[in-house]
């Protein structure tokens, strides 16, 4: 009988094993399968970056808030909280780009010039860049129009900030880690790429703008114009990269 226990035992416990290994297996496949060499670690790296450089654009919409000079107290620590965001998501970034772990990942073979998402890794850093460097030199801006101007401002930060959650929450079900629940994942990422891309073309092309420009503030007359569709046309090439992620568009 304690002989008879004794091999069932062991011939469960193989089972187990067995039934654990295929799971495992099953799963790492399912998780790994990603297009264009976009892995997992491919996809923390530019879920790092869009949470950083999003950190950047908050902290901007924050100064730009605090410059209206609309909630006497409120305004300083917007200001304040604002350039702190800036600050840490510039240093974040930079640590993503230019860190250790960035060298290690060159160094075991993912160079750009070789290696399909580290090139769109470094193209999407290069492109976000561009944008972080125009905001730092935004203008200064009067009141009246400036306010409008702002108001602009941060209305495209915040579509490129849907743009980034949308990125990573689609990243984030690529992963395969949560099955069922990667699936909302992923259909509310492309939610909300679609529905930041709409925001950006009623800000740019809307029938708000349009009046802007024929009032006097048209790109070739106006400076503080000719900054915003600068600004945007940087924008707009970060937003295609995200939409042109592979998997996005299925």
């Amino acid at each position: 009988m304690y002989q008879t226990m004794k091999v069932l035992m062991r011939v469960l416990f193989l089972g187990l094993v067995f039934t654990m290994a295929v799971f495992l297996s099953s799963d790492r496949s399912y998780s790994m399968d990603m297009e264009a060499g976009h892995d997992m670690s491919s996809h923390h790296q530019h879920m790092m970056l869009n949470h950083a450089f999003g950190m950047t654009l908050e902290g901007y919409n924050l100064v730009m808030m605090g410059n209206m000079d609309m909630a006497m107290g409120v305004d300083e620590s917007a200001m304040a909280h604002g350039n702190m965001m800036i600050k840490n998501g510039t240093a974040m970034f930079t640590e993503t780009m230019s860190g250790k772990t960035m060298e290690g990942m060159h160094h075991a073979g993912k160079d750009p010039m070789k290696d399909p998402a580290m090139a769109y890794t470094h193209k999407l850093a290069e492109k976000q860049l561009v944008v972080m460097d125009l905001l730092a030199k935004m203008p200064k801006m009067d009141t009246g129009l400036g306010m409008a101007i702002h108001h602009q401002h941060i209305m495209l930060n915040h579509a490129l900030e849907m743009a980034l959650g949308g990125a990573n929450s689609f990243m984030l079900g690529q992963m395969g880690m949560a099955k069922g629940v990667d699936d909302i994942s992923v259909e509310h990422g492309r939610m909300m790429l679609k529905n930041a891309r709409a925001l950006f073309d009623e800000i740019m092309s809307g029938e708000t703008m349009m009046k802007m420009h024929q009032e006097g503030t048209a790109p070739g007359s106006n400076e503080t114009m000719n900054y915003t569709h600068k600004l945007a046309e940087a924008q707009l090439q970060v937003l295609t990269l995200l939409d042109e992620m592979p998997g996005v568009s299925k």
